[in-house]
């Protein structure tokens, strides 16, 4: 639904500043896209897009500094328009985005991600690191959306990070939203040193948890794309909570971004500060891996109403669903919703969001990011794009839905 390859941002003092290659361009003010939308893309070294998600009514825009030039790395889009693409403002103010060297209190240095919560909190994961170093603190932010200012900041101790961490996914989960909404888990996601921290946001401390499930294998550190092949050891990258509770409690599934495993724990384990106090790896037994594994990597997933889980396969350029109440790459709960060669190259970005009329629909972000790692992308060419489709049209008659979860066994890979 969306092609680009060129944005603007404004700035006191700088008439324009284009984006390398469509940093953050989207179709986002016409009819088809659902309201409620904002879309969080990341520059990967040569400003590839990265992922997607929902928000109140702004269109949000990140630009994480792994390289010099981005004068801001989160905006919104404005009603501006300057050759065709509109203009990206700084949020919160152009204030938070300069001199970020100097660490000061009120700043923004490189962010990844973002996501919106239910109490209509902007939660905000600063990574600290300018280009390839780290120069402040991470920290997490909410922003109370209402009036776009910070109600919250939390840095990360340096206890439970180390130089080479780069935190790329937030995750939030609220516990209670009395005492408003106080009660909140926030669970981030350290693609280098294969951890989590969890940040317990009434008590406003943090720990780090960290298993072999979140690490990164070997053999699939080698990406092969639509011809192009390029090596990447990231880890636990992608991750998205259940939207009930089982037996057991809530589930928060997540992968290594350079794996072909899917992996859950329950939130319930990871809340309970004392298990890990004296070792972020003190509780192997609690994480689960599926029996059964993909062919390819996969980036970004997302769940919808139902337990229905979307992700991205990145040589097969498809995407696949699964039903969380079967077995992950059993042809009973695992399907293919979409393939396209040439639409679907590397999809690192994916969100479930509910329009005007509560209808469900898939959004994706793809970014050819094969051709950046590379150093051969074509900006005359389009290269990254936002995808929508109906949730219920994608997996009817899919092994994944509802009415087809108790088939014969069977491995679907």
């Amino acid at each position: 639904m969306g092609n680009f390859n060129l944005r603007d941002v404004g700035y006191p003092f700088i008439k324009s500043y284009a984006v390398t290659s469509g940093d953050t361009g989207i179709c986002i003010l016409g009819d088809k896209l659902p309201p409620k939308v904002f879309v969080t893309i990341p520059r990967f070294q040569s400003g590839a897009p990265a992922t997607l998600g929902t928000v109140s009514d702004k269109v949000f825009v990140t630009i994480p500094r792994f390289q010099s030039g981005a004068p801001a790395t989160l905006g919104t889009v404005s009603d501006k328009v300057k050759d065709g693409n509109p203009v990206i403002t700084p949020y919160p103010s152009w204030d938070w985005h300069t001199n970020s060297n100097d660490c000061k209190t009120d700043r923004l240095v490189s962010v990844f991600r973002v996501m919106i919560d239910d109490c209509g909190r902007l939660w905000v994961l600063d990574t600290g690191r300018l280009v390839d170093k780290m120069i402040c603190p991470p920290q997490l932010l909410a922003f109370d959306l209402k009036t776009n200012r910070v109600i919250h900041k939390y840095e990360i101790p340096n206890s439970q990070i180390e130089s080479r961490s780069i935190l790329v996914t937030p995750v939030v989960e609220i516990r209670d939203t009395r005492n408003q909404c106080r009660n909140t888990f926030v669970y981030l996601a350290d693609c280098q040193t294969y951890s989590i921290i969890v940040y317990d946001l009434l008590r406003q401390t943090s720990w780090r948890v960290s298993d072999k499930t979140m690490y990164p294998y070997p053999n699939f550190g080698t990406y092969n794309i639509a011809g192009d092949s390029f090596d990447l050891m990231d880890g636990i990258l992608g991750m998205s909570l259940a939207p009930s509770v089982d037996e057991g409690g809530r589930r928060l599934y997540y992968h290594a971004m350079s794996s072909p495993t899917e992996n859950w724990v329950y939130t319930s384990y990871l809340r309970n500060e004392t298990r890990f106090s004296q070792n972020p790896e003190s509780s192997p037994e609690i994480f689960n891996t599926y029996r059964l594994d993909r062919r390819t990597q996969s980036a970004a997933e997302a769940i919808n109403k139902d337990g229905v889980l979307f992700f991205g396969l990145m040589s097969d350029i498809k995407i696949a669903c699964f039903n969380i109440r079967g077995d992950y790459g059993d042809w009973r709960s695992t399907d293919i919703v979409a393939a396209n060669p040439i639409t679907l190259q590397f999809v690192s970005g994916m969100k479930v969001v509910k329009n005007r009329k509560g209808v469900e629909k898939l959004l994706v972000l793809t970014s050819r990011f094969q051709k950046v790692a590379k150093g051969i992308l074509d900006t005359s060419e389009i290269n990254f794009r936002i995808l929508v489709a109906d949730v219920d049209t994608l997996i009817y008659r899919k092994n994944c839905g509802k009415q087809n979860i108790w088939k014969e066994y069977g491995v679907f890979w």
